[in-house]
């Protein structure tokens, strides 16, 4: 398999989670009467953008600069991290006690399904090239 093909794959693979989180997080807000529509649509919108982003730049570096792969895996979850701190941040600015705890587990289950999807899929793919 190719690296458009490797890329694709990964954009793909990341909004079939973000719909099944998507789908459990409304599933939760009926079952418990939750109002949690803002916290999943930003974690929905951040990890969308951080995921697309990551395949279009592996696709570059892997075109370019594939002696440079691991050094983008890692630079790639350590910019994850980040943004994410800043998102949370923003969001402990701008919002009461209540709703930060909501933000803080919607977030959390989207952030850490990204991470182990992103550690599974490179972790992979590293190993085919």
């Amino acid at each position: 398999m190719g690296i458009q093909e490797e890329s694709r794959n990964y954009i793909v693979q990341s909004i079939v989670l973000c719909c099944i989180l998507t789908i459990c997080g409304f599933v939760a807000m009926k079952m418990w009467s939750l109002d949690l529509w803002t916290p999943i649509i930003v974690s929905l919108c951040f990890i969308l953008v951080v995921d697309i982003a990551s395949a279009l730049v592996f696709r570059w570096v892997a075109t370019k600069h594939s002696d440079m792969l691991p050094t983008f895996i890692t630079g790639v979850s350590g910019f994850r991290f980040l943004a994410a701190l800043v998102v949370m941040a923003v969001w402990y600015v701008l919002s009461d006690r209540t709703s930060m705890m909501q933000f803080i587990m919607v977030f959390l289950v989207y952030y850490m399904a990204s991470l182990i999807h992103h550690s599974i899929f490179f972790s992979r793919v590293s190993s085919r090239l």
